[in-house]
């Protein structure tokens, strides 16, 4: 799916709304590692994650070639508009739960 006007941010907000995710992992969430530091747009991905979710919830960074072996085994894959560098997330989806 591609989503060229709308950033990381808004995009994961709204698959957040209608998909939990998996809360039998350690960290049921992934982003692009920046080889010169935590990037600030981590930061919004974790408050993004715990105010989904109503708790923290552990992200962890992995390198670039990880992220895409990752994302090339992803179910969904969402194209957004994003530009900041290291703005890449995968999410694993959980159980919906009625």
């Amino acid at each position: 799916m591609r989503l060229p006007g709308t950033d990381i941010e808004r995009a994961a907000v709204a698959v957040l709304e209608v998909l939990p995710l998996d809360d039998f992992v350690a960290a049921p969430a992934a982003a692009m590692a920046d080889p010169d530091g935590r990037p600030t747009i981590h930061d919004a991905f974790e408050r993004i994650l715990a105010t989904a979710e109503g708790r923290p919830v552990a992200m962890e960074a992995i390198d670039r070639f990880a992220f895409y072996d990752r994302a090339r085994a992803a179910f969904a894959v969402i194209a957004t508009g994003e530009t900041r560098l290291y703005a890449n997330l995968v999410l694993k989806k959980g159980v919906v739960r009625s």
